[in-house]
């Protein structure tokens, strides 16, 4: 008896440390980005996404998420909460490391990374929302990306994984214009945030891929479906990868 008592306890402990796990860090600035998405075959979707972050740290997601994240989301008739944006994923850096979130349906995964951008700057400019910005180029992911900055914001920051140049990011894009993001709002914000991690199962690269797609595009995320219930949901998930056939990473590890 006095064995399980213990072993009970143990558990509770354990279970306590792992869900108070948390990612927390004081940011100094807001951004709000309007995106214009091309997602997949005849898929284009207009996104808004928030940026929080101080350059060292910062916090990466879609609108709806980041509402859901910070405790911000209001009711209005119909609750949300538990219906992701299209762009589910949600990225937050810290102390150099990104680390990339996904929940589906009570299922989340994670894994981290680390990051280091070869920025070719150009003289070109021009002014976004009456903030003179200069152009920068990247290629990642399989894709080339260019980036309009501006050093009057010195928070080495911009849209999803795209930061290390001097200053904030205010547009970006590739230059197939399948992710096209650019700033509407930037407001100084020094809010503390917090995001436990402990129930995100943590993964590599590649295995977080598979299980994201698995949980995205097959019932994998709903193992009580059987017979010809699974069947149909399968069906389903293939015409919605069709739609989903875009990703911004078209090449994760290049």
């Amino acid at each position: 008896m006095k064995s399980k008592k213990i072993f009970l306890l143990l558990a509770i402990f354990f279970s306590f440390f792992s869900f108070s796990q948390k990612i927390s860090f004081v940011p100094s600035i807001r951004v709000t980005y309007d995106s214009a998405l091309n997602l997949g075959e005849n898929f284009k979707k207009e996104q808004r996404f928030v940026l929080i972050g101080n350059s060292q740290d910062y916090y990466f997601g879609a609108n709806q998420n980041y509402l859901n994240d910070t405790g911000q989301y209001e009711s209005k008739g119909v609750d949300l909460r538990a219906i992701s944006d299209y762009f589910q994923e949600r990225i937050i850096g810290k102390s150099g490391i990104i680390n990339t979130f996904l929940t589906v349906t009570e299922n989340k995964i994670r894994y981290q990374e680390a990051l280091k951008l070869q920025w070719v700057l150009y003289s070109d400019t021009k002014v976004i929302n009456g903030v003179k910005c200069q152009m920068a180029a990247t290629n990642k992911f399989g894709r080339r990306w260019i980036a309009y900055f501006s050093k009057e914001y010195s928070q080495s920051l911009g849209p999803y994984k795209f930061n290390g140049l001097p200053g904030l990011i205010f547009e970006l894009y590739d230059t197939r214009d399948d992710y096209h993001f650019t700033a509407s709002k930037v407001e100084k914000f020094d809010d503390e945030f917090s995001f436990n991690i402990g129930a995100f199962k943590r993964y590599n690269k590649q295995d977080y891929l598979k299980a994201s797609f698995n949980l995205r595009f097959t019932s994998a995320s709903l193992p009580v479906l059987q017979g010809e219930m699974r069947k149909e949901f399968d069906d389903m998930m293939k015409r919605k990868q069709k739609r989903f056939n875009n990703p911004l990473e078209l090449k994760p590890f290049e």
